[in-house]
């Protein structure tokens, strides 16, 4: 990563940064050599080596058909913030973004009910959205669960202004806060981020 200064490696940060996100953009092979990415409603899960990504689709369609040739997927998730300047009379943006990358597995429930009714479980609670459980349902949704568990190590994170502690993570205007406000000093975490990298 080039921009050091903006990367996030604390994964109790990333969780909290995932958090705030609903959407992902999801990128496959195609078969003409281009990628071909979707977004895509997600929930997740994080343990001490893998991020788990869970999302839905129909059991027809392109996605399907590429996944079964190909389940190599990489994943973006991102929110972004567009911040008016006073001092300077302009906007600055703020952002957060994380990249991963596995192999989507497509889960059918009669194959594996648990780990489908956990994915769709929290495909809707990750997103805030009221669920019916599937106890109250008539039949279960014919839809694929797809789960990508990711490897910690390849998982990226940036932030536009340094993240230090959960209470960073959610958007601050920076611009309508006094100097002595601004929870952060951006010439210590260069120094700290670059002191890391070089001990690397």
């Amino acid at each position: 990563m080039k921009r050091f200064e903006r990367e996030v490696v604390d994964y109790k940060l990333i969780e909290a940064m995932l958090q705030e996100m609903n959407i992902i953009n999801v990128g496959m092979n195609d078969e003409d050599g281009f990628p071909y990415v979707v977004p895509m409603s997600f929930g997740f899960e994080m343990t001490d080596t893998h991020l788990n990504v869970y999302t839905h689709f129909m059991k027809v369609g392109k996605k399907v058909e590429l996944l079964k040739k190909d389940p190599r997927v990489c994943i973006e998730f991102s929110i972004f913030n567009d911040f008016p300047d006073k001092k300077y009379k302009g906007h600055y943006h703020d952002y957060r973004s994380v990249i991963a990358k596995g192999k989507m597995k497509m889960l059918d429930y009669k194959d594996d009910p648990e780990t489908w009714e956990k994915g769709y479980n929290l495909l809707y609670t990750c997103n805030d959205r009221a669920i019916k459980p599937l106890s109250e349902r008539k039949v279960i949704p014919l839809m694929y669960i797809g789960v990508v568990e990711c490897d910690l190590k390849d998982v990226t994170a940036k932030s536009e202004f340094p993240i230090r502690t959960v209470e960073d993570v959610p958007f601050l205007n920076i611009y309508e806060q006094e100097d002595d406000e601004v929870p952060f000093d951006i010439s210590d975490i260069i120094a700290d981020r670059k002191a890391r990298r070089d001990n690397k």
